[in-house]
């Protein structure tokens, strides 16, 4: 049986299913490479309009389209599309798909909640676990469990704990510049390291976490007007004595309803805009927040414990690695099941997985194979490939040399852009899109972030390491196979890993085994023969401001562009002609 799933809004992607197996998975913001890429049918009418942080036109879903007509054909058994529930968008979407020559016999309309949740238990190694899917809000909730049983999933319990926006919206409070699509919480999350909890912040902290509501409309609009951004919320945060040097008075709301809200104590009596990520109260109030998060999430699931041995994990505050970790340590469960794309960029995957097994009844006990990320597809411009060798010095690489070229560069200290094979999906894996540098290098955090990166001082890089050798170096317990635990670097290490070492010992780490990237982990090894440690740092490959790239043109430019000393594609090596002395040691 093959099955398109598809799931539109921000970060909108496509699946295919065949006999109840994701095999290719396309995102569409590594095509149109704009972070959270939104595709939408709301109007059938071409032309732009504003949806929200983009500008949407159907004209762009119809492109995507032809893509995915181009690689997957357009006969299929079965359409599931997850969109929030919007049913006029829906029967839009069947429209175009109509007018595009695409063939099914049914069509389905799946929740989003159920979406995130199917993902994460139809790819887990379980035939019943708990399933807790939460994020900032979907159609059918905010914080939602689930029950797995076989090829079922049934509600349990719908939270309604704004997790994801309490958090997301801190960020905003504490002065980070937002993403392009308004998030913050990356950011945030590589900020709660430097700073330290504050016992006398916790209650209001809590109070904060457990009834934070998105302000109304009226009250963003004049948040806007008087230029402080979007979405701030400082209710029982204005509260906290050490943080009123940093309060401005509200203005009064216009109608009655929010006056009296106001009246009620529903919404703040100030603003709160603290200094940045330098300042020792913003970094307290990260770390403290990040306590209380997690211990709210740990209450919820504390409360299933005892009937049930399993857990899945899955929704944008999965991507949260430090309750991850907790969860992990706590040992409430025998196994903990995460995914490299919990976040909405995996939705098209869950509601096709969903419609095949719970909707059209075929059996399902577990999956006893690795989930793959890698199923993006291969770069869209290899045609390229041959102009660009044109254009810059290259040497081809014998693909059984690769893996110990790989690591010789490495080791010479060199920033190494790699892209090979169908790219990996989501934010949690990597290893085909991948820069890797020296992680014994104390300096290389430093000049990936201000001559590659450009991105913050505090947000720290990532660790790659041999599945085997892992927990050596690190405090894993198990295999983490996407970056979706922080765990620690062992001490007696991280004075030897500076770079991938952060300011409190944390390690974002990706364990990888020779079936999972045959090519990456023969380069580790080899690099352990030249430096004694089987890791490396691995950072994501993309332009400034973009999402993970799928463009070969797009990575060799960063060789201009960038400090990058070397880009390998597949097979050939490239660089620029001020470095081109660098092939000459191949």
């Amino acid at each position: 049986m093959k099955i398109l799933g598809i799931s539109l809004g921000h970060d909108s992607n496509f699946a295919l299913v065949e006999d109840g197996k994701i095999v290719a998975m396309m995102e569409a913001e590594r095509f149109f490479r704009q972070k959270r890429y939104k595709l939408s049918a709301e109007r059938l009418e071409a032309g732009k309009f504003i949806s929200t942080y983009q500008y949407v036109d159907i004209e762009d879903l119809k492109r995507f389209l032809d893509m995915v007509k181009g690689e997957w054909g357009k006969d299929f058994d079965a359409v599931a599309v997850q969109n929030q529930g919007r049913k006029q968008e829906f029967d839009n979407l069947l429209t175009v798909l109509k007018d595009k020559g695409f063939v099914w016999k049914y069509a389905h309309h799946i929740n989003h909640h159920l979406s995130h949740a199917a993902l994460s238990y139809f790819t887990s190694p379980f035939s019943e676990s708990l399933v807790l899917s939460y994020d900032g809000i979907g159609n059918d909730g905010r914080t939602v469990f689930f029950h797995g049983h076989g090829n079922k999933l049934d509600y349990l319990s719908n939270i309604p704990i704004a997790f994801g926006q309490s958090y997301n919206n801190l960020g905003y409070i504490l002065g980070i510049k937002p993403e392009i699509d308004g998030s913050t919480a990356g950011k945030l999350m590589g900020l709660t390291s430097y700073g330290a909890v504050r016992e006398s912040w916790v209650s209001q902290i809590r109070k904060y976490v457990l009834n934070y509501r998105k302000l109304s409309s009226l009250d963003l609009e004049e948040l806007q007007q008087a230029g402080k951004g979007a979405q701030f919320n400082a209710l029982y945060l204005e509260d906290i004595p050490e943080l009123a040097k940093y309060r401005t008075l509200r203005a009064t709301p216009k109608n009655f309803k929010d006056k009296l809200k106001l009246f009620l104590g529903l919404l703040p009596r100030y603003d709160l805009l603290l200094p940045g990520p330098k300042d020792k109260d913003s970094q307290d109030l990260a770390a403290t927040l990040q306590q209380v998060w997690t211990e709210e999430v740990m209450n919820l699931i504390r409360g299933h414990k005892s009937n049930f041995k399993n857990l899945c994990v899955v929704g944008g505050c999965a991507l949260n690695g430090t309750t991850n970790y907790v969860i992990e340590k706590s040992r409430l469960f025998e196994r903990a099941h995460f995914i490299p794309n919990p976040s909405d960029c995996g939705l098209s995957g869950g509601a096709a997985l969903y419609a095949y097994y719970a909707l059209h009844g075929h059996e399902f006990k577990g999956r006893e194979e690795y989930y793959s990320p890698y199923l993006g597809s291969l770069p869209y411009d290899m045609s390229r490939l041959d102009t660009l060798r044109q254009a810059y010095p290259h040497k081809e690489v014998a693909p059984e040399k690769m893996p110990e070229t790989l690591a010789k560069l490495v080791s010479r200290d060199l920033i190494i852009g790699y892209i090979n094979g169908r790219y990996e999906v989501g934010p949690r894996a990597l290893g085909n899109r991948s820069i890797f540098c020296n992680p014994l290098n104390k300096d290389m955090r430093e000049i990936l972030n201000d001559k590659v990166k450009h991105r913050e001082w505090y947000r720290p890089f990532a660790p790659m390491v041999t599945e085997e050798d892992s927990k050596k170096y690190f405090t894993n317990e198990a295999p983490v196979p996407y970056m979706s635990v922080i765990c620690y670097t062992r001490e007696e290490y991280r004075d030897k890993l500076p770079s991938i070492t952060h300011v409190d010992g944390s390690a974002r780490i990706q364990t990888i085994n020779p079936g999972q990237n045959p090519l990456i982990y023969k380069a580790l090894k080899e690099f352990e023969q030249l430096s004694g440690m089987p890791i490396f740092l691995n950072t994501s490959y993309n332009p400034a401001g973009e999402p993970i790239l799928n463009f070969v043109e797009a990575g060799v430019k960063m060789l201009d562009d960038t400090d990058m000393d070397l880009v390998i594609v597949g097979n050939t090596v490239f660089s620029t002609h001020a470095k081109s002395s660098l092939l000459e040691t191949l």
